[in-house]
């Protein structure tokens, strides 16, 4: 009975390991489940530990530069659920053509009612036209190769009151994906953006927002009635004399979780501080994601290179999924609710799987609608190398309650249009994904496995990677013949 209760505990993990958000409220989502708790005998072998010790020890590219700057001078008031905003954007043309139009992408609205601009101005900037969430400004001048020009934008949110990675419940307010951003521009390809997808049954597939490294300058002023607010960021912030500063170099985006509810605990680990935001019930679950994220710190550090912030948050979530931004992780309330003193539970599954992003999402990008293996597919192998590593007498129990036991089938290089919609996204991107990597590990052996995926890591930092890229470094180490495997797992096997 109590391995059955577990695998469906692990079975609703799988729902809340999709780094993404429901349309809907969560409750209403299918919970699939599975309750097979022996390994099949065609599930990858997971006798080998993982020792990349012989990696070769690799210098990270240089940091790029003339990259965007993002100012915010942010005012909330908590309990009124709105957000006062000045973003200035400092953008280089990085291109050797001059460039007439900049675009901004505005993920606020797709939530009807819930952006308000006040102003758009620039020192190039003559007028503006706005398609969905786009906004195109047209530049006069031209905006010349290696010059800049700021961009402001004043505008106000009034947040829904939503369980999700933005907006307000009755426990806690995010900020995820709220200020416009400039996408990447390819000048062959022209703007990088893609279109956010929901399914059938209203969930949304996967994640949609391309974003290049950049600075992010915040600076929060609270506001209003609310007292005793507790600030989740993806930086450490300093107190000011009446606003808060944060600032946050070389990443996709800046996020915030403020609450009245969290309960706070930290520990040094290796010059980093781990600090978890839980609700008062969750004290226990909070001590327990602290040692498991040391660990996975541990293990990222030896697979890629050491976490490069100085702090790393880990935040409840009220709603029931998870979602991995810079510096600061979103883990749902539900799988803190099913926390047992025990390593056959969610957190030692999904803070892994999370933290992982920190590297692939964080430092390495890669698209991820077109092309979300690349990120997703590693972070749930990432699950597998934990417990290979802390709990390898519960490896098999991994593969079976977590993978096997759905038996997923499509082909891991889908996008996020995948026809079936989350369901078949998650089989086939995370969970096909694992199985592949696994399978790709086996022929490489250990040693050009975890060779190969250093030199993607290091090589890829700052930068947007493509499977391309990936598979470029696997030659490096390894000349196997991959032919087989690759027509078993991808749509579109690459040719070497």
């Amino acid at each position: 009975m109590r391995q059955r209760f577990l695998a469906l505990i692990i079975a609703l993990s799988l729902l809340l390991s999709a780094c993404g958000q429901p349309a809907t409220p969560a409750a209403e989502l299918p919970t699939p489940v599975a309750q097979i708790t022996k390994l099949p005998e065609s599930s990858p072998n997971p006798t080998s530990q993982a020792q990349p010790t012989n990696s070769p020890e690799l210098e990270l590219p240089a940091e790029p530069k003339n990259r965007t700057v993002y100012d915010l001078d942010v005012n909330l008031d908590y309990a009124q659920h709105t957000v006062s905003v000045v973003e200035r954007i400092t953008y280089y043309n990085r291109n050797n053509q001059a460039m007439n139009e900049i675009l901004l992408l505005i993920p606020p609205r797709y939530f009807p009612g819930t952006y308000s601009e006040g102003k758009i101005s620039g020192d190039l900037v003559a007028q503006s036209r706005e398609n969905g969430i786009q906004t195109m400004l047209s530049l006069e001048p031209a905006l010349q190769p290696g010059a800049s020009t700021q961009i402001q934008i004043i505008f106000t949110l009034i947040l829904p009151n939503r369980q999700g990675v933005f907006g307000w419940s009755d426990l806690q307010t995010n900020l995820v994906d709220w200020f416009p951003i400039i996408p990447p521009f390819d000048a062959a390809d022209g703007w990088q953006v893609n279109e956010r997808v929901v399914d059938a049954s209203n969930t949304i597939v996967g994640e949609y927002i391309l974003a290049e490294s950049a600075d992010f300058n915040l600076r929060l002023r609270l506001s209003g009635s609310a007292k005793n607010l507790t600030i989740a960021a993806s930086s450490e912030g300093e107190q000011q004399l009446d606003f808060i500063e944060y600032q946050l170099p070389l990443a996709r985006t800046f996020s915030l979780s403020i609450s009245d509810q969290f309960v706070t605990q930290e520990a040094q680990h290796h010059g980093v501080t781990i600090r978890t935001y839980v609700f008062p019930q969750h004290g226990e679950a909070g001590e327990a994601i602290i040692e498991v994220a040391k660990n996975a710190l541990d293990m990222f550090a030896e697979l890629f290179y050491p976490y490069p912030r100085q702090t790393l948050s880990l935040v409840a979530a009220d709603f029931l999924h998870n979602m991995e931004t810079d510096g600061m992780l979103l883990i749902s309330k539900g799988v803190i609710d099913f926390y047992r003193d025990a390593p056959l539970n969610n957190l030692t599954i999904l803070v892994p799987h999370e933290i992982s992003h920190q590297w692939l999402y964080s430092m390495v990008g890669n698209n991820p609608a077109r092309e979300p293996w690349l990120d997703e597919a590693f972070a749930t192998y990432s699950e597998a190398l934990y417990f290979e590593r802390f709990q390898p007498e519960h490896l098999e129990w991994w593969w079976a309650n977590r993978v096997e036991g759905f038996e997923p089938k499509g082909w891991v290089d889908s996008n996020t249009s995948i026809p079936g919609g989350y369901t078949a996204y998650r089989d086939a991107v995370y969970l096909n994904g694992a199985k592949f990597l696994q399978n790709l590990r086996d022929i490489l052996g250990d040693e050009a496995f975890f060779a190969a995926i250093k030199q993607y890591i290091n090589e890829n930092t700052y930068r947007i990677a493509s499977g391309t890229d990936f598979f470029n470094a696997i030659r490096v180490y390894s000349d196997a013949d991959l032919e087989i495997l690759l027509r078993q797992f991808f749509a579109r096997p690459p040719s070497f």
